[in-house]
């Protein structure tokens, strides 16, 4: 499969986890376009990866226990971030390479 469809999946599972809006998990599987076993899995996963998911009986939907942000990608750190993470490190980089001409690089 297709990595980035992969982590779609993941994106829309939170998005209808956060909203409580799973249904059952066969309901849950038909709008994801996946079998219940993938489903249980994709949970599972959340699940090990830190996501406090639980099920209501009642609603009979799947939800967080606590607010929790969920994010697979890359995004530009601000230069605090940075700062933390590389210790200025990379700031003085990618000042170097912002210098250089087109044709130097």
């Amino acid at each position: 499969m297709n990595l980035t469809k992969y982590l779609e999946r993941f994106e829309r599972l939170h998005h209808l986890i956060g909203k409580k809006s799973t249904g059952t998990p066969a309901e849950l599987a038909e709008k994801l376009d996946l079998s219940k076993r993938a489903v249980y899995e994709y949970i599972r996963i959340m699940r090990e990866m830190g996501a406090p998911i639980a099920f209501c009986h009642v609603r009979q939907t799947y939800y967080y226990e606590r607010t929790v942000g969920f994010s697979m990608g890359f995004r530009e750190l601000n230069n605090e971030e940075t700062k933390s993470v590389e210790g200025g490190a990379f700031q003085i980089t990618s000042e170097f390479f912002k210098e250089l001409s087109p044709v130097q690089k």
